[in-house]
């Protein structure tokens, strides 16, 4: 398992969520449609490092779109409380593994009454 504690983030997430490549994508991997933004948790970044290296990966591949280049984003299935989710690690990112990005289908915020400070425990 892996404890963090809610924090949040630049809002690129949102972002990112909203492009069809993507959400497709994570959609047809993971098997659930994603909300339009992740829960960030802030998190011991060897801790991290372990949890992630005991998940099974899936890997969505970038695209380019005109002239801009998309990267590639590494999922990790997961589970907040009993609510099924993933880690995303994207290609291109300004976190590192301290910085925990997460999806699930519902907005986790509102799902689990979550705000900034909030611990919350990942597991597998």
């Amino acid at each position: 398992m892996l404890k963090g504690v809610v924090k949040s983030g630049v809002g690129e997430g949102a972002m990112f969520m909203a492009m069809e490549h993507y959400a497709l994508g994570m959609e047809e991997e993971l098997g659930f449609a994603p909300y339009k933004g992740t829960l960030n948790l802030q998190a011991n970044k060897e801790e991290a490092q372990r949890f992630i290296g005991s998940l099974q990966k899936q890997y969505l591949p970038g695209f380019t779109k005109g002239t801009k280049k998309f990267g590639g984003v590494k999922l990790y299935p997961c589970h907040i409380k009993h609510i099924q989710a993933a880690i995303v690690v994207p290609e291109y990112t300004r976190y590192d593994l301290s910085t925990v990005e997460i999806i699930a289908e519902p907005y986790l915020r509102s799902a689990l009454k979550l705000k900034d400070g909030d611990q919350v425990t990942l597991t597998p």
